[in-house]
């Protein structure tokens, strides 16, 4: 029996409350809307370290960052330190592959570090003196043979990419919105005119990768812009902890320490972040259109979900990385016709659990490679069985901060360069927002907690572990 396909679809810093259905944002999702009635939503899908290339790593090999070398994002200031996907790493496509699957990549990839001549051809050197941008080979892209993609490179409007056997000089410059015009590759993949770009009798994994909703956010089409220009930023940040007179204390000394010029830029960019999460979304909607016209939608698995979210004001902070749940938590939806029951469900999904959940789902969980961290949430999503670990692991070596959550308490733990520790307790029950820091008032929770969060520390093989 053929094996489904499976679309991964997975715009970058799309947070999770950015979806119609869920009420919580005002934004216009449709077809998202609509996936999440034909789909299953997981409610507790988290990024376990809320920036671009760490969830990209732990997606691809099932480890946390301290086992892949991706304990940062992918960049010139990193490569020495062997912040990349490394060729050798076995990695999901390259398990699918082996196992009869097509693979494709279009978009946003940002787990490589580019060659000194590679410099004329790929994004240029950033305020921040660092190369963002890199072209990838082919012997590293772990048998993704269909190939569409850059490294990094925020320019949405006018966005470059490299297509399969396209050398480093061959970069292909396009005016279109990014989003808009990586659809189209999608459609043109799903089709296979003329069976040109993939073997029908293989099934496929594509993954596509927008950058979009991720900053600049003023980069988003008109259209787009024209369904929110009219609103006033108060109608537009509706959640509590977006309505708030200063920072928390706890959050650390360094870029997260700017409440007034985060308050100001939430303010000029919420209409547009809404607005390019609504783009994104109007382009979601023509590639499962494509899928269903195709004749495909009843054997594929589809996937929409997001490497981390947006604070978006909420705290007073804006972007991403710390461990705000604005930030932590991700779309997760799953629509599997005839086999994953509509509705939603609360267990936790850490990064590092969607490549076993993927391999088990599509038969293949023996190919599970030894050093595989995370573990296989399918039959969580096939039953009401619940995990035996049902947490969600937070990490961000940035700020030195570390936590887990459950579904009663969220747990954080800054370090100091004295080792130091502050701690961070939220009863989510009564604290949804996290506004409300209890830890000096609970001892006996926050010392359950820190006994939880060593335990992943030791599972992870964390450097905060102390012998």
């Amino acid at each position: 029996m053929k094996k489904p396909n499976i679309l991964y679809i997975m715009p970058d810093e799309f947070r999770q409350s950015a979806m119609g259905f869920l009420n919580q944002d005002p934004v216009m999702t449709p077809n998202i809307d609509k996936l999440a009635e034909e789909g299953l939503v997981l409610e507790n899908a988290v990024s376990s370290y809320p920036v671009c290339s760490p969830y990209r790593g732990q997606l691809f090999t099932g480890q946390y960052p301290w086992s892949n070398n991706l304990i940062g994002n992918c960049n010139t200031s990193t490569a020495q330190f062997g912040v990349y996907l490394h060729p050798n790493k076995e990695c999901l496509t390259d398990i699918l592959s082996r196992n009869g699957y097509d693979c494709g990549y279009i978009g946003k990839w940002h787990l490589d570090t580019p060659e000194p001549s590679d410099l004329p051809y790929i994004g240029a050197r950033r305020g921040d003196g660092k190369i963002w941008d890199a072209y990838t080979p082919k012997h590293r892209r772990h048998n993704i043979n269909f190939w569409y993609s850059y490294g990094c490179n925020d320019k949405h409007l006018t966005p470059h990419y490299w297509r399969n056997d396209d050398a480093v000089e061959d970069v292909r410059h396009i005016e279109c919105w990014s989003p808009e015009h990586e659809a189209d590759i999608a459609i043109e993949y799903i089709e296979n005119r003329d069976n040109a770009i993939r073997d029908p009798e293989k099934p496929f994994i594509l993954f596509w990768a927008p950058n979009p909703p991720h900053m600049p956010f003023d980069e988003v089409p008109e259209r787009y812009k024209k369904l929110y220009n009219d609103k006033d930023p108060e109608e537009l940040l509706v959640r509590p902890n977006a309505h708030i007179d200063e920072a928390p204390v706890e959050i650390p000394e360094g870029q997260f320490k700017n409440a007034d010029e985060f308050y100001r830029l939430a303010r000029e960019n919420v209409a547009d972040y809404f607005a390019a999460v609504t783009g994104v979304d109007e382009q979601l909607g023509r590639v499962l259109d494509t899928l269903e016209n195709c004749g495909l939608k009843e054997d594929t698995i589809v996937i929409f979900t997001s490497d981390h979210g947006e604070m978006m004001g909420s705290h007073m902070l804006m972007y991403k990385g710390l461990w705000y749940d604005e930030c932590f938590k991700v779309p997760f939806i799953i629509r599997y016709p005839n086999k994953v029951e509509p509705g939603s469900k609360d267990f936790y999904l850490n990064p590092p659990d969607i490549m076993p959940t993927l391999l088990d789902m599509v038969g293949l969980s023996d190919e599970l490679p030894e050093d595989v961290e995370g573990e296989s949430r399918a039959k969580s999503i096939y039953s009401d069985y619940v995990p035996e670990l049902d947490e969600g692991y937070y990490i961000n070596p940035q700020v030195d901060a570390r936590g887990v959550q459950n579904k009663d308490y969220y747990f954080v733990v800054l370090r100091d360069k004295h080792d130091n520790e502050t701690y961070i307790l939220y009863d989510l029950k009564n604290d949804p927002y996290q506004m409300t820091n209890i830890a000096h008032s609970n001892p006996d929770i926050v010392k359950t907690m820190r006994n939880r969060l060593e335990d992943w520390l030791q599972r992870t093989n964390d450097l905060w572990v102390r012998s």
